[in-house]
C-alpha cells in the first residue's frame, strides 16, 4: 500500500509527530510504503520532501503575510501547490492522508484535484477546516452558520481584515467539489465537524495515541536526582509549546493559581517549554524540551500535572503526563473529558474557573494517598492511547476505503 502523507513539517509539532509516528508504525507493522510531503522538513529521513527551497519558503512567507494583510488566507500560494499536485502524480499513491493544512504552503482548491489521484483521508488535528479563518474558535460558534464580523482575527491563523465569512464560504464551495474521509481525534471535535458545513461527509473517530514504552511512570526521587529538582517539595507540571505564554493553553490560569499558593514553601511549578531563566524559590521555567526520554522523566519527578488549557481538540500532553503517573487538574475543554476521569484519574473544573482549579490543586497537594490512587487509575487509563491502536485502525480504514474504490 503506498500512501502519501502531506502535514505542515515532519517532525516540529504535536501534529506532526503524531503524522511521524503513525507513518513508522504504518511501515513497521503493516508493510506501508510512505512518503511525505512538507511545507518545512526537520528530520535527515530519505521518504520526507520538503515542498519549499529556502527562497521559495520566504518568498511564500512574504506573499501569505501580504495576502493577509487583505483577508485572503492561503488563497495564493503560486509554487507550493504546484508542487504538491505534480508530486502527488508523479509518486502515484493508493491513497493520501492529509493532516495540518494551514501554514501557507498548501491551497485549499487543491483538495478537488487530489482527490482525483487518490482517495483522501483527512486528519483534523483542529478546527481550521471549518472555521472562517481560526484554529480554535474558543466560545464562539459562527462557524456553525458562516462566520463574519468576527471578534478575534488576532487568533491563528490570524489575519488583518475580516473576509471570515468569504473564506468559510469558499471553503464550503471547495469541499464539495472533493470527496474524502474526515478523521477527528476526539468525540468532541467528530461532534462540531457534525454540526458543521462538512456534516455530510464521511466523519470517523481514532484516537490519537502515544508511545507508551517511552512515556513511562519511574521512580520519582531517581528523576528528581537526574534533573536536580528538590525532593522535599510537592511539583506542579504544566507543559505547552512557549510554556505559559502560549494562548490557548491557559497559562494566565497558572499563574492565577500560583498567586494563590506561592506563599507555600513545600510547592514547586515547573513550567515546561518556554523560555528558561525566571526562576524564584517555588517556580522554575525549565525551558523548552526537545528530548522524549526528558520530558518522560520529568512527567514522572513531579506529583500534579496542572493543565488549564482553553482549547483542546484532544490532549496528547494529558496522556503522555498520565501514562507517567500524573494526575491532571484541568479545564472542561474540547476532547479532555474524554480522557480525564473526573475523581479518578484527576480533577475537571468549570471552564475559567480558577477558585475551583486551585481548590482541586490544594486537594491534591494535601492527600498524598488520593495521589497516589489517581496516580495508579492514570496509569492504567492511558493504556488505551496506544499509539499501536491508533496505527491498526488507520490501517483498516485505509482497507476499508481502498475496497471500497476497487468495487465501485
Amino acid at each position: 500500500m503506498k500512501i502519501l502523507f502531506i502535514s505542515t513539517a515532519d517532525i516540529k509539532g504535536g501534529a506532526a509527530l503524531l503524522a511521524n509516528n503513525l507513518s513508522g508504525l504504518l511501515i513497521e507493522k503493516h508493510g506501508a510504503e510512505i512518503n511525505f510531503l512538507v511545507s518545512e522538513k526537520f528530520s535527515n529521513k530519505n521518504n520526507v520532501i520538503a515542498t519549499r527551497s529556502k527562497p521559495v519558503w520566504f518568498l511564500e512567507k512574504c506573499f501569505s503575510k501580504f495576502s493577509d494583510l487583505f483577508g485572503f488566507q492561503y488563497y495564493f500560494i503560486p509554487i507550493s501547490s504546484s508542487k504538491i499536485l505534480k508530486y502527488a502524480s508523479g509518486f502515484e499513491p493508493d491513497l493520501i492522508h492529509l493532516h495540518n493544512i494551514h501554514g501557507g504552503y498548501f491551497q485549499t482548491n487543491l483538495l478537488p484535484k487530489l482527490s482525483k489521484i487518490a482517495p483522501i483521508v483527512w486528519t483534523f488535528h483542529d478546527m481550521f477546516p471549518i472555521t472562517g479563518h481560526c484554529a480554535h474558535s474558543f466560545e464562539c460558534e459562527k462557524w456553525k452558520t458562516g462566520c463574519g464580523n468576527c471578534e478575534r482575527l488576532d487568533i491563528y491563523p490570524s489575519i488583518k481584515k475580516d473576509r471570515t465569512s468569504a473564506l468559510w464560504n469558499y471553503k464550503n464551495k471547495i469541499y464539495n467539489l472533493a470527496d474524502f474521509t474526515i478523521v477527528t481525534p476526539s468525540l468532541w471535535l467528530k461532534k462540531c465537524v457534525e454540526q458543521s458545513f462538512l456534516k455530510n461527509k464521511d466523519i470517523r473517530l481514532i484516537y490519537n495515541g502515544i508511545d507508551l514504552e517511552n512515556f513511562t511512570k519511574a521512580d520519582k526521587s531517581e528523576a528528581r536526582k537526574a534533573l536536580k529538582l528538590p525532593k522535599d517539595k510537592k511539583i506542579v507540571l504544566f507543559s505547552a509549546n512557549g510554556g505559559v505564554k502560549n494562548p490557548f493553553k491557559g497559562g494566565e490560569f497558572v499563574f492565577q493559581s500560583f498567586k494563590q499558593l506561592k506563599n507555600r514553601n513545600d510547592i514547586l511549578f515547573l513550567n515546561i517549554g518556554g523560555e528558561s531563566g525566571q526562576n524564584s524559590e517555588n517556580w522554575l521555567d525549565f525551558g523548552y524540551v526537545k528530548e522524549t526520554n526528558t520530558m518522560a522523566m520529568l512527567y514522572s519527578a513531579a506529583d500534579i500535572y496542572l493543565f488549564p488549557t482553553l482549547a483542546e481538540t484532544f490532549g496528547m500532553t494529558i496522556v503522555e503526563a498520565m501514562s507517567c503517573g500524573l494526575p491532571v487538574v484541568t479545564f472542561e475543554t474540547g476532547g479532555v473529558p474524554e480522557i480525564v476521569e473526573n475523581n479518578k484519574t484527576g480533577f475537571i473544573v468549570e471552564y475559567k474557573n480558577v477558585e475551583m482549579l486551585t481548590s482541586a490543586l490544594e486537594k491534591l497537594l494535601d492527600d498524598y494517598n488520593l495521589r497516589e490512587k489517581m496516580s495508579e487509575n492514570a496509569v492504567e487509563a492511558s493504556k488505551k492511547f496506544a499509539k499501536e491502536k491508533m496505527a491498526d485502525e488507520y490501517f483498516e480504514l485505509y482497507k476499508e476505503l481502498l475496497s471500497y474504490k476497487i468495487n465501485n
